[in-house]
């Protein structure tokens, strides 16, 4: 990663190469610190205020140039809460000026949690700086630009808790923001990376380096075909039997430093997270046209965004923190590939629970992957809370757009808790139905159920509610992330590419559910 945050306190504003500073749109004809740059650009700010007819709103951004005291100065406006992403815009202003060192000042319209602050400023200074040019010659990565310092300062005139205390929480959030997004990084650069590189191999080594950097508070368990075979994951290795890639069910379980010591006054909550990981999806023999391949590298995104929670939670002792559950992670990984072997149309496959599936589209092959995980995890992790995340459906973008998740759940209390750590995270997420009548299309005439309805209506719903028959006693949420996963465009914390989507909501939501 490249950049450092360094937390000071100094006299605002001071001097440097840039300032940013963020306008609270309902608090800007009664911001001080406005005034004083006002003063010190002798008025220049106000008239640049006018000329764009600046008021704060969120998305308003503009830019003084100077010769003095600071070579730039960029004023961001924002709503309360969305302050994160004005701040990351205002950085990738700044990298577009070729700014290397920029300064930016805490407002007390922040509030007084300075560790939330701080992780936020640390996460939008590090977001901003990722960008995936690995195969692009040097050249041209060099073209890149990054802010390679960020000084978060305190005003010398602050007054608020003690300082000592201020700043321990500051930097402890600082180091929280710059871990996640060492998650949010390997997220992203795994789902960016082609086909050709990144294969059921590729995330199992991924899994084992994250095992040996945990210091053995992670564990990773690997069954090859023969093992899932013996199981009797038939739906999964039917996925994988057009490939010439061989299948990969891998499982991490990191283990809480609670049930370590062996305590048995306090129950361990266990939860698990199952990330669909097609490395890469033709289709099968029901094959997609040329332009619906072109992104579906990105398949694994599910996968990838629980490998980014485990590398977090390898290294989340070392900042002083820890998670006091037990948490496991499943990726069933391969490739959905047309050939001789390739699974056909009318093929009837069974689950690990004994549950016969009638597949009439081997493009639907995500959720046969995710059935025989779903019931892996009841049936030999015993998890209390399973939570899934897929690029499951193009159904759900048509109902909620690209930059929107969609949420089913079996329990309505875990569901909520979700939706509002997302919420306060900033990650969009919409709470869908699990109609029930729908689940009598799902039904076949030959086998238990069959993996498509045939009807083009409701598709993510129908897609959630085959994977509700592989749930039996665990509470369970089904995010299907087809939209969010990826973006076509760069803005705020995003880049163009892979998201990362969903990673600060569950890190969140494990550090919280259950206390």
């Amino acid at each position: 990663m490249i950049g450092k945050v360094k937390i000071k306190k100094i006299q605002f504003p001071s001097r440097g190469e840039a300032l940013i500073y963020i306008a609270f749109e309902d608090s800007l004809k009664k911001d001080q610190n406005l005034r004083l740059l006002n003063e010190l650009t002798a008025g220049k700010l106000q008239e640049k205020f006018k000329l764009y007819d600046f008021s704060g709103n969120e998305n308003e951004i503009l830019s003084l140039e100077l010769y003095g005291f600071y070579k730039e100065i960029i004023i961001a406006g924002v709503r309360r809460e969305n302050w994160q992403e004005s701040l990351a815009n205002a950085f990738r202003l700044a990298q577009t000026k070729k700014i290397s060192e920029v300064t930016f000042f805490y407002n007390q319209n922040f509030g007084d949690n300075f560790f939330e602050v701080a992780k936020k400023v640390a996460l939008a200074f590090y977001l901003t700086n990722y960008s995936f040019d690995c195969f692009k010659n040097k050249q041209e990565r060099q073209k890149t630009r990054k802010i390679e310092v960020l000084n978060f300062v305190i005003p010398a005139n602050f007054s608020g808790q003690n300082e000592k205390e201020v700043f321990h929480l500051l930097e402890k959030g600082v180091n929280y923001g710059r871990l996640l997004a060492e998650g949010v990084y390997l997220a992203r650069d795994l789902v960016n990376q082609p086909a050709s590189h990144l294969y059921p191999q590729t995330l199992m080594q991924e899994a084992f380096k994250i095992e040996k950097e945990s210091g053995g508070q992670i564990k990773v368990n690997v069954l090859d075909e023969n093992e899932c075979r013996r199981l009797g994951m038939g739906a999964f290795l039917a996925v994988a039997q057009g490939s010439d890639r061989k299948p990969m069910f891998i499982v991490l379980k990191y283990q809480t430093l609670l049930s370590k010591r062996g305590s048995s006054k306090e129950k361990v909550n266990s939860i698990c997270l199952i990330g669909k990981s097609i490395t890469f999806d033709s289709g099968g023999l029901s094959l997609k046209p040329s332009e619906g391949m072109e992104t579906m590298k990105i398949d694994m995104a599910g996968g990838a965004v629980v490998l980014g929670v485990f590398k977090i939670l390898a290294h989340l002792g070392k900042i002083g923190l820890n998670i006091d559950k037990e948490v496991y992670g499943i990726l069933p990984a391969c490739e959905n590939m047309p050939s001789g072997k390739a699974l056909k149309p009318g093929d009837i496959v069974s689950c690990l629970n004994g549950k016969t599936i009638e597949v009439l589209n081997t493009d639907a092959e995500g959720r046969l992957t995710l059935a025989d995980a779903l019931v892996y995890a009841q049936k030999y992790l015993k998890t209390d809370v399973i939570i899934d995340l897929a690029t499951l459906t193009g159904a759900c973008m048509v109902a909620l757009g690209k930059e929107i998740a969609g949420l089913f759940g079996n329990d309505d209390s875990l569901s909520k808790e979700f939706l509002q750590t997302a919420k306060k995270e900033g990650e969009k997420l919409w709470q869908l139905p699990l109609y029930e009548p729908y689940a009598k299309n799902l039904k076949s005439t030959v086998a238990d159920i069959k993996n498509i309805t045939g009807d083009r209506y409701g598709g993510a719903i129908t897609a959630a509610l085959f994977l509700s028959e592989f749930v039996k006693d665990a509470k369970w949420i089904h995010l299907d992330i087809a939209g969010p996963a990826f973006s076509y465009e760069t803005r705020g914390t995003t880049s163009q590419g892979a998201t990362g989507w969903g990673l600060l909501t569950i890190i969140d939501f494990l550090k919280n559910y259950g206390s």
